[in-house]
């Protein structure tokens, strides 16, 4: 019997490791593109998209103005600069979207006679997507990673700016670093 209970605490614990993970950033890439020719930037404003989600503890603004700070800070390390008046070699383009998560073991609902408790996990997580557009604005870069969402602003600038960095790790594809 005692076997029994240490198996089945590991298999719970097991579980839900497994289940509150969150996928690995993602990055995809136009192999053809020669992107140790961008130097220069500007933001993608496409006017029929809503640009950010803000909720209870942040507004749409403070999440624009977060993500593009972070965006920037973490370019300029590499040598890349916001293109000012000038026209860029590149464009940013960013989207966010968040969500509720309930997240269950994955046995499901146990009986009255099972001996184990059962419970639900509830969480928001959200999505940042980076995309890099060549001067005709066609999509040469994405990059997405997703996060279970802070609970005060200074958590979520954190986050914003730890997923801008894990986006960003090997941008410019292709390109030795400080070149």
């Amino acid at each position: 019997m005692r076997g029994m209970r240490i198996l089945a605490v590991s298999l719970s614990f097991a579980g839900l490791v497994a289940c509150s993970t969150t996928p690995p950033p993602q990055v995809a890439y136009d192999h053809s593109v020669n992107f140790s020719s961008y130097k220069t930037f500007d933001w993608y404003a496409d006017p029929s998209e809503e640009k950010s989600v803000g909720g209870a503890i942040v507004d749409a603004r403070w999440v624009n103005d977060h993500v593009k700070g972070a965006v920037t800070a973490e370019l300029e390390k590499k040598g890349l600069r916001p293109a000012g008046s000038a026209p860029p070699d590149f464009y940013l383009d960013y989207h966010t979207r968040s969500g509720g998560v309930a997240e269950r073991d994955q046995y499901g609902v146990y009986s009255w006679w099972s001996g184990m408790p059962t419970g639900a996990n509830y969480y928001k997580e959200a999505v940042l997507i980076l995309d890099v557009r060549d001067t005709q604005k066609k999509l040469v870069w994405r990059g997405s990673e997703t996060k279970v969402l802070g609970t005060d602003p200074e958590q979520l600038d954190r986050q914003i700016k730890s997923a801008v960095a894990t986006l960003f790790k090997n941008f410019p594809p292709g390109v030795a670093p400080g070149s």
